[in-house]
């Protein structure tokens, strides 16, 4: 994906994060002209099949937890996991009132898994793949792209629910992951990858750009063909 070479590590991420925009501007799930009109059941469909595109991400963090090489690199993972779980209420239990408020009752999708997509599925062993396949710091640079990719998916994500008829309540899941700030954790470390070896984050960063892609286009694909 990236084809041009950088000084710093702030203009290739302000490169990668116009990339990303310009790709997502393609992609028909994005394009709120065209979601206004989904039906009923394909709102519900989304909010199943969604559910494990975001949903499985624990696998990505308990791998990293279980190969982070030192006790300041674990921390990043744990803080991660700790906002996760929230103050008052988890990310998850937030994901559950939204798809409530489409008529969704996820208990049962959590148990039998019946919208697991096959290329959701896909999508979830890939990044495992990709994360047994790497050293330690191309590992930290996906794991900081993946976070990075939090604002820019959840902006127009809240964009898509709003455009569903979502409101109050049923946006708090969108809203708390347009502000977060994950990527700032690891950011000092992704810059020392960066000084040390620049391809190591390119790398990453294409990765993960390349198969977060791959996976909204195919989502995108799914619920617009999906008729109940």
């Amino acid at each position: 994906m990236s084809e041009v070479k950088v000084k710093t590590l702030g203009e290739f991420l302000q490169e990668w994060d116009v990339r990303m925009k310009d790709a997502y501007k393609q992609i028909p799930l994005f394009n709120l002209e065209m979601t206004k009109n989904w039906s009923d059941a394909q709102k519900t469909f989304f909010a199943k099949a969604f559910y494990h595109a975001r949903g499985h991400f624990h696998d990505f963090l308990w791998f990293m937890g279980n190969h982070a090489p030192d006790a300041t690199a674990k921390r990043i993972v744990i803080d991660n996991i700790s906002e996760e779980f929230g103050i008052a209420k988890s990310h998850e239990q937030l994901y559950w009132e939204f798809a409530t408020s489409l008529g969704v009752d996820l208990k049962d999708e959590f148990l039998k898994e019946k919208t697991y997509l096959p290329f959701v599925r896909e999508f979830n062993k890939g990044h495992i793949e990709w994360l047994t396949n790497h050293d330690w710091e191309r590992c930290l640079s996906a794991f900081a792209a993946y976070e990075r990719l939090d604002n820019l998916d959840y902006t127009e994500l809240m964009k898509l629910a709003e455009n569903m008829g979502i409101s109050g309540r049923a946006l708090a899941f969108f809203q708390v992951h347009v502000y977060v700030e994950h990527f700032e954790a690891a950011n000092k470390d992704v810059q020392r990858v960066w000084d040390k070896d620049q391809q190591k984050v390119i790398e990453a960063f294409d990765f993960i750009a390349e198969h977060q892609i791959k996976m909204w286009k195919g989502l995108s694909d799914i619920v617009f063909n999906y008729k109940g």
